[in-house]
């Protein structure tokens, strides 16, 4: 019982939560026009939702279920589809640079798709990993 408590604890915070995801994230996004500020207020709730996802991917694949991981990814998905719908809307003038410079409404829809993606998968691949690690240890009987 103690190790899936280490391993799940292992999956939310360390690394993969605290310092994995917001790593690649920053250097995914090297010199884009938008800020991450700006993809954050889109993405709002980011940190709670990456934990619970992390929680729930590494306790599928400790259960041997990992099927379950498709349905976080799918509610993860359909959760976040209206966000990510409404930040890529491409009317006309929305594509547009404002005359201050700022960025249009499609790059700002295009940075908040593609830091959800590189978030997620980072998640996924960091919670798979601890979780598979956590599974070998239960079943070795180390």
């Amino acid at each position: 019982m103690s190790l899936l408590v280490v391993v799940l604890t292992l999956a939310l915070a360390a690394g993969g939560g605290v310092l994995l995801v917001p790593i690649v994230l920053r250097a995914a996004q090297g010199t884009g026009a938008v800020s991450a500020t700006r993809v954050q207020a889109v993405l709002r709730g980011g940190l709670v939702i990456g934990l619970l996802e992390r929680l729930a991917t590494a306790g599928c694949v400790l259960l041997g279920q990992p099927e379950g991981i498709a349905v976080v990814v799918a509610v993860k998905g359909l959760g976040r589809y209206p966000e990510l719908r409404g930040s890529a809307s491409t009317s006309g003038a929305a594509n547009a640079p404002s005359a201050s410079g700022e960025p249009s409404v499609a790059a700002l829809g295009a940075a908040v798709s593609e830091r959800f993606i590189i978030g997620t998968l980072t998640s996924l691949i960091w919670a798979v990993a601890v979780g598979a690690l956590g599974r070998w240890l239960l079943l070795t009987g180390v």
